[in-house]
């Protein structure tokens, strides 16, 4: 049998395993545990059909790592026609907002045609205005019986003619002319799709004709600075117009930018971006158009506008073609919003058929639970703890942060982005390391790290942990890595207490929604977790500290940034986003504020150990 490395045919021999193969044919693999499954560190990508992964590499692999295909060597058996990169090539590049993009979509209908038109040119016997005579040439050739032209395309439209002698191209979207342009130009019609995340935004550049992603880029949402999370910005907002505008002007500023970046990098101009499609939550949904949130953290919650939203660009400030089109994603009610649904469009292989809960993770964490026929939502404050922000030594998931804990006979080893020294820690390093403390016995059920004095507790513990365990200003702290100018990153009783909060609420959040439909969890043929942050999470560590109810690991998958790929599905079929606002208008919208049920789950959910339900 023959299986293909590094684009190269490889003899197996029978009976042994993929890493006695690759270090037989002198291929390059990690492998410093030789074999035994304890470091995680022999990373292949599997190009074919990947293995399902082993209860070993659900507790070594990241979420994003499982989904792309990255398997460890000595946990497979290579099969007939088996594909595969090692070496430097199986490694998961860290890009916040980038996940699991589609680069190629076919079939497009985008709502948008470019039309290229040769006019008659006017005569003493033929004096029709410019617009009577572009519209009977356009009905004859489209059919399109009810077109319309706005007055800053008519103020323009008489030189616009007359520069290439009554030879022209129209750009349309629907019914509307959005754009007139001289000659018959062979420059692509784009769009963009555009997540606004709390914490990240995200824009992806396609070419709509061929369905083509052009490039992609994101940025920290210029509104972090008024606050972490959507209840602060609420409270700031409410305070002053101005202060509303502020946070208006600080998303738009942050998607221009990105827009600027895109389009010089791209080498083409921003007015020949037609049509863009926004996702996010409601709140940040509202403020983006500039819409008053007074009432949207107070009970019962209510929005301005939960319905699909069509814009034009310079209503809303955005630098594309001035007439382009803008569509927002409708909200279901109340925190739950147009990402939810972008997440449920973007996920929509994986919802295909069957029960199936959607769990988008993030500051605001939104629940999505179908059971073939019904549809619920709901969302949770989990709070901005998964983003780093209020831990003691937390960051983004940037160069420095530690992303990756391991704590066994050997000590604690870190994994750090970037690979240099370590400066704090991100969200999923945080659930990776209260795990970790919890199984080595540094921390207890209730989260508390344990007295290092304690006779019963010190017999617990590994060689060399006692002495990371130390009094801190804030009490009790375990140091994650020493550092030589003495800014050690520890993780505080605190910041324990903060991870705590916020995995409880999700949680209990899973639990009451669970009870609303009926359901139990091994009803569901699925839990997806979609998000930036949920690829990179360590799907057993979410299980073993309590985050997810314990189920079978199977059940579990991911969908990286779905609400982003739902975003750039409706950018490119227009058709298919017009059922999906009716399917939205179909989910039963839960608010768990105020609902005893959520109270009682939450409490319970608050331990570091798996919840059994």
């Amino acid at each position: 049998m023959y299986i293909k490395v590094n684009s190269k045919p490889l003899a197996v021999m029978e009976g042994e395993s993929l890493m006695a193969t690759l270090l037989r044919h002198n291929q390059f693999v990690t492998n410093i545990c030789n074999g035994r499954g304890t470091c995680g560190k022999c990373k292949v990508r599997i190009l074919s059909t990947p293995p399902e992964p082993s209860e070993l590499e659900y507790q070594k692999l990241s979420a994003g790592e499982i989904a792309d295909g990255i398997r460890l060597a000595c946990q497979i058996q290579p099969y007939a026609g088996m594909e595969l990169v090692c070496g430097g090539h199986g490694s998961v590049d860290r890009k916040e907002g980038l996940l699991f993009i589609p680069e190629q979509v076919s079939g497009q209908h985008s709502g948008l045609h470019r039309i290229q038109v040769e006019l008659d040119r006017p005569s003493l016997e033929d004096e029709r205005g410019d617009w009577d005579r572009l519209l009977q040439k356009l009905q004859a050739t489209c059919s399109l019986p009810q077109l319309t032209i706005g007055l800053p395309q008519l103020q323009t439209l008489a030189s616009l003619l007359r520069q290439e002698n009554f030879s022209a191209t129209v750009i349309l979207w629907e019914h509307q002319v959005l754009a007139v342009q001289p000659g018959h130009g062979t420059v692509p019609v784009y769009g963009v799709a555009i997540d606004i995340g709390t914490t990240n935004i995200a824009v992806a550049l396609y070419e709509l004709e061929t369905g083509r992603m052009v490039r992609l880029a994101a940025a920290e949402n210029g509104q972090t600075r008024f606050g972490a999370d959507v209840i602060s910005r609420i409270e700031f907002a409410n305070r002053s117009q101005n202060n509303r505008d502020l946070l208006r002007k600080a998303v738009t500023e942050t998607i221009n930018g990105l827009l600027t970046k895109l389009c010089t990098a791209a080498g083409i101009d921003n007015r020949a971006i037609f049509k863009a499609v926004l996702v996010g939550n409601t709140t940040m949904h509202h403020l983006f158009l500039g819409l008053d949130v007074s009432y949207l953290a107070l009970s019962p919650f209510v929005s301005v506008c939960n319905a699909s939203m069509e814009l034009g660009a310079a209503e809303v400030g955005l630098d594309l073609h001035p007439q382009a089109r803008v569509l927002m994603f409708p909200n279901v009610g109340g925190f739950v919003g147009g990402d939810t649904v972008g997440a449920v469009f973007g996920a929509e292989e994986l919802l295909a058929t069957g029960r199936h809960l959607l769990i988008d993770i993030g500051t605001n964490c939104e629940l999505y639970l179908q059971d073939g026929s019904r549809m619920w939502a709901c969302s949770t404050a989990a709070g901005p703890a998964f983003e780093g922000a209020g831990i003691t030594y937390g960051m983004r998931a940037q160069p420095g942060a530690i992303e990756r804990v391991l704590i066994d006979e050997q000590g604690v080893t870190i994994a750090v982005i970037g690979g240099g020294a370590a400066t704090g820690i991100c969200g999923s390093g945080l659930i990776e390391a209260v795990q970790q403390m919890r199984r080595a016995g540094i921390i207890n059920q209730q989260g508390a790290i344990v007295d290092p004095e304690d006779s019963e507790a010190r017999a617990g513990l590994v060689y060399g942990l006692k002495d990371r365990i130390r009094n801190g200003r804030h009490g009790r702290e375990f140091v994650l890595s020493y550092s030589s100018n003495g800014d050690d990153v520890v993780l505080t009783q605190r910041d324990i207490s903060q991870l705590q909060l916020a995995k409880g609420a999700v949680c209990a959040g899973i639990r009451t929604l669970l009870d609303i439909s009926g359901l139990k969890l091994d009803d569901l043929d699925s839990v997806v977790l979609a998000g930036t942050f949920a690829a990179h999470l360590n799907l057993a560590s979410t299980v073993d500290i309590g985050l997810i109810p314990y189920m079978s690991m199977h059940k579990l998958k991911t969908a990286g940034n779905a609400a982003h790929a739902g975003a750039v599905k409706a950018l490119l079929d227009q058709r298919a986003f017009a059922s999906l606002r009716q399917r939205a208008e179909n989910i039963t919208h839960v608010e768990l504020g105020g609902s005893s049920t959520f109270s009682m789950y939450f409490m319970e959910s608050m331990y570091i150990d798996p919840c059994h339900i």
